[in-house]
């Protein structure tokens, strides 16, 4: 091997290194992210909204890695309202939502059936519909998973609260943000696995953006 080829190989780690540094800098100086898309009509959530409705998580029909990634997200988004304990919490299932309106999915943003709202609450008995969608999901990295949520009354058809995210993990901000809840929520052993697991798993990082998404729900 050259002396020439050696020093060149030399200058190349020696930049990777700083690079590498230089990022793990900026993650270490950044302030965790925190959702600001969103919109809460009040403070708290109304007293009588005790029981909501979840309807089928959707992604675009033509989006296919967001289609594949209803089916891992979808239950990590129903255990993570469970634990915010704002409501009771009752799944609609595709069969039935379609048994209902005709449709197996609905997006608060289409032209919904006049009768939609009227039909999950005699169907369900709850008070309040929430609608959710999967607006982006990368499942490589950096990973990133967008959620786009509303929780709409069926009495008056009031929009008490929606979000519309997107967490990517190639920001330094979001990755802070990550790691701190992995690290308080996951109990692992390794301080080294919570900095890398949760940025390299789509249902990790799935879970960390859902229930940072949820977070902003109004108080109870």
């Amino acid at each position: 091997m050259s002396r020439y080829f050696t020093g060149w190989l030399a200058t190349g780690l020696l930049l990777c290194a700083g690079c590498a540094e230089q990022a793990q800098l900026r993650r270490s100086l950044a302030q965790p992210y925190h959702p600001a898309n969103l919109h809460q009509s009040a403070s708290h959530l109304p007293l009588n909204l005790r029981r909501v409705a979840v309807l089928p998580l959707t992604a675009e029909d033509k989006d296919s890695p967001a289609q594949a990634g209803c089916t891992t997200l979808e239950p990590i988004l129903l255990a993570e309202l469970r634990k915010r304990a704002a409501f009771e919490v009752v799944p609609v299932s595709r069969e039935q939502l379609r048994a209902w309106t005709g449709k197996p999915g609905w997006r608060q943003e289409e032209t919904l059936p006049a009768e939609l709202l009227a039909k999950v609450q005699k169907h369900t008995g709850c008070e309040g519909v929430l609608f959710d969608h999967l607006s982006v999901y990368r499942p490589y990295p950096p990973l990133a998973v967008g959620w786009r949520m509303s929780l709409i009354d069926c009495a008056d058809q009031t929009t008490h609260w929606t979000v519309d995210e997107v967490f990517d993990a190639g920001s330094p901000a979001v990755i802070k943000a990550a790691q701190t809840y992995f690290r308080s929520q996951m109990n692992q052993p390794s301080v080294e696995l919570d900095s890398t697991a949760v940025l390299t798993s789509p249902r990790r990082f799935g879970q960390y953006a859902a229930a940072a998404a949820l977070g902003t729900l109004p108080a109870r």
